[in-house]
């Protein structure tokens, strides 16, 4: 396909809400725009050191477009004053972006090892993400550690090659748009919902008003199309048919044996193996570039 992006894949695409909580729990902190190769730096101007030949991408959390879509409770300003702090929830496609398209131009990065550990995340990010990878041009493998779920599987799909251990949890192709309504709560504490938008859609998703069958019937549509391009992606990047993969979309997720047999991932096993893998494609022993 193209390379345009169609706006209705910037639905969020469906969380495992199983395992979602277990993802999004880690308690420490990244500093981002440091270059030190100890830390995880998330910031596009984080530099390469000449001695490494492996980008490390890191696929963890929430995947979202921008840091604009990170909540501002979950940063701070450090407080020498010389960056942001992050919590390790999220992981922004601008970002990811950048350091692919650096490593890219960077002839002593020879290869790709993308470590996943996500329960999924907004559509457009995971595409942004997915097609950056498949375009990047040198060998890439994807590791999905405990999970790799519906935008985070987009991504591991659009590597050469995915490794996953026994017991991650791989897949949930799909897309949502559930949402929490109030209605009946606001009637018992004696709210009332005033309309007063420019189009019949303009407030849709209001958890204080009522789902109309217009609104139902056309979001239902766009979950349809949104589903269907990421249906085509997977099939695309895992050298697959459409139909072979609108069999296994249904949102749920398997375990990683049966994700070996469904054809979801190549080989079991973890970073051990992928990184012996890219050593026998590259020639050479593996030193990654920590971003």
């Amino acid at each position: 396909m193209d390379g345009t992006q169609p706006k209705h894949f910037t639905l969020a695409v469906a969380l495992a809400a199983a395992f979602g909580a277990a993802l999004l729990t880690a308690a420490i902190v990244w500093m981002v725009g440091r270059s030190d190769a100890n830390n995880f730096a998330r910031s596009p101007g984080a530099a390469f050191s000449d001695s490494c030949n492996v980008l490390d991408l890191q696929i963890y959390g929430n995947i979202v477009g921008t840091m604009a879509d990170v909540p501002v409770s979950d940063t701070i300003s450090s407080s020498d004053g010389s960056g942001m702090l992050l919590t390790p929830n999220y992981t922004a496609a601008s970002n990811v972006r950048y350091s692919l398209d650096t490593a890219a131009a960077n002839s002593n990065i020879k290869a790709l090892l993308i470590d996943v550990d996500s329960s999924g995340g907004t559509g457009a990010a995971g595409e942004e993400i997915a097609r950056a990878i498949h375009g990047f041009g040198k060998p890439s493998v994807a590791v999905i550690h405990t999970g790799g779920l519906s935008a985070a599987y987009l991504i591991a799909a659009a590597s050469d090659k995915i490794y996953a251990l026994e017991g991650s949890i791989v897949g949930s192709i799909g897309t949502t748009l559930s949402y929490l309504s109030q209605v009946e709560k606001d009637k018992k504490d004696g709210f009332r919902y005033e309309q007063l938008s420019s189009g019949p859609y303009k407030d849709m998703f209001n958890p204080s008003k009522p789902l109309t069958e217009a609104e139902r019937s056309l979001i239902e549509r766009e979950l349809a199309i949104s589903s269907e391009l990421f249906i085509r992606l997977v099939a695309e990047y895992r050298h697959q048919s459409v139909d072979t993969i609108k069999s296994l979309a249904d949102g749920s997720a398997v375990l990683g044996a049966e994700a070996l047999e469904t054809g979801l991932i190549d080989t079991l096993g973890g970073r051990a193996e992928a990184v012996k893998y890219l050593e026998e494609k590259i020639g050479e022993p593996v030193i990654p570039c920590w971003n």
